[in-house]
């Protein structure tokens, strides 16, 4: 086998582990959404990026820890930033179309309105990680960090709402401690190990192509690591469980939006290039339009046509 085959096999062999990894995540997360009787929508946005941005993470302490300092910088920036931009260009529009296709099937439940409040609220806010970037000051840093945290903070208090799990016939249920225990530690092993190969795969790829380091952390690390999320929004979708679906998507952009920003600014030079600003700007402006508009009309299926907009819009600035 030739070396220029390994890195896709690699991808290939990351990617089915995540497929298999998101299945019983998703069983996993459903099960302490009950059991703790969560809302649908804190067990997507809150419970269910715990699990799926675990490999991002990775990428990003492993970077600042283990590659060099401006390397390791731009690693974890990228990482940071294009999460929640890859997440606005590629997850939603296949959420979107899954939600679509389910919809000949069943009934899809209307959009909650605090999902439409938390997209506004991550449109307003990414742009708060650049300011380190503009202003050099030592003080600026932590005071950045310290806000950061505390909007967390506030979107936990606007995630948090009455109502419990709604629970379906058809939901699968894990009996016993043991078995969940098993489901659990199975499904971050494989996440974590199918996401190591992935990410992997996609570095020695594109080292053989050849490109700046940003722009490719920011393009094709998200692009493999938000395989998970998307995976999990993309089940609930099919079975018509719009809030769980669209909440684990927004919820994963706000951990980048607010805390893991605050290991970058704190633990690296965190310089932006000109590809970090265009995709926080574009990002911030397409939460806030989805936000609005999901907020007027709460039919998920009206939302399509910008959710594909907004991959329109990625590919016109890529290519």
């Amino acid at each position: 086998m030739t070396s220029s085959l390994l890195p896709i096999l690699g991808i290939i062999s990351g990617i089915v582990m995540i497929i298999v990894s998101s299945f019983l995540l998703t069983l996993a997360i459903e099960e302490i959404g009950r059991r703790g009787k969560f809302n649908d929508r804190l067990t997507g946005a809150v419970i269910s990026p715990i699990f799926t941005s675990l490999p991002e993470l990775a990428v990003i302490l492993i970077a600042l820890l283990f590659v060099g300092r401006t390397p390791g910088s731009e690693i974890a920036a990228g990482t940071i930033i294009g999460e929640p931009f890859m997440v606005s260009a590629i997850g939603f529009p296949i959420v979107a179309l899954t939600l679509l296709f389910s919809r000949k099937k069943r009934k899809l439940e209307e959009i909650d309105g605090t999902l439409s409040k938390m997209l506004i609220f991550m449109g307003l806010i990414f742009p708060i990680i650049l300011v380190p970037h503009f202003f050099s000051s030592v003080s600026v840093r932590p005071v950045v960090a310290v806000l950061l945290v505390i909007l967390y903070i506030v979107f936990l208090k606007l995630v948090r709402g009455k109502g419990n799990f709604e629970e379906e016939a058809t939901d699968f249920k894990i009996k016993s401690g043991a078995a969940f225990v098993f489901i659990l530690a199975l499904g971050i092993a494989l996440l974590l190990g199918g996401s190591s190969l992935l990410v992997t795969g996609i570095d020695n790829l594109s080292q053989q192509i050849g490109a700046n380091r940003e722009l490719i952390t920011i393009l094709l690390v998200p692009l493999g690591t938000i395989v998970p999320e998307t995976m999990n929004a993309v089940i609930w979708a099919y079975r018509g469980r719009t809030s769980l679906a669209i909440g684990a998507m927004v919820g994963e952009e706000i951990f980048f939006v607010t805390l893991y920003p605050v290991i970058g600014i704190l633990a690296s030079q965190w310089v932006i290039t000109t590809d970090g600003i265009l995709a926080v700007g574009l990002t911030s402006s397409f939460s806030a339009v989805l936000g609005f508009i999901t907020y007027r009309s709460r039919n998920a299926v009206y939302v399509f046509l910008l959710y594909l907009a907004s991959l329109a819009i990625f590919m016109y600035f890529i290519y």
